[in-house]
């Protein structure tokens, strides 16, 4: 029995430097940089940059319209007593929000991102409504930016692969 062991790839480790440069970023809040960069590193880097612009636009689509939709949400109060009510009249704005977000990214040619646009907006909507949305849109774009930065660079310039 002949037993081989794969070896690591330039790929595998270039995943991990960015990791590391990542986490030293962003020491308290890394989750967002460090999912970019697992996300951007790819096998080119004119691939890593097709998924860096998918992935950045994506967020600021999807952490803007979220934002916009709180406001609007906020502005309007649903002020209905019941909650049963109140739940399905949000259910009802988020799943239109969706619509919005599909359609904004298809709007600006970018298909490709309209799966992370509709992650940013849910984010946005359902896990931090009710903190504070305009910090946390905010601080996951600015850490899916760098990430976008740290994997390209590093894609780049270590060990750059052949294109």
């Amino acid at each position: 029995m002949n037993l081989t062991i794969p070896k690591v790839g330039l790929r595998t480790i270039k995943t991990a430097v960015s990791v590391f440069l990542c986490l030293l970023l962003f020491p308290n809040e890394p989750f967002f940089a460090c999912l970019t960069a697992v996300i951007c590193v790819q096998d080119t880097v004119a691939s890593s940059v097709k998924m860096a612009i998918n992935r950045g636009l994506g967020t600021i689509v999807g952490a803007i319209i979220g934002l916009l939709f709180l406001i609007i949400c906020r502005y309007f109060k649903f002020n209905i007593q019941s909650i049963v009510l109140s739940k399905i009249l949000i259910y009802i704005a988020i799943s239109i929000g969706i619509i919005v977000v599909i359609y904004s990214c298809n709007l600006l040619k970018k298909p490709g991102a309209i799966n992370v646009s509709c992650i940013a907006f849910l984010g946005v909507t359902t896990i931090h409504a009710f903190t504070d949305p305009f910090y946390y849109a905010t601080n996951r774009i600015i850490e899916t930016l760098f990430g976008i930065l740290i994997a390209l660079l590093v894609n780049k310039f270590i060990l750059p692969p052949k294109e």
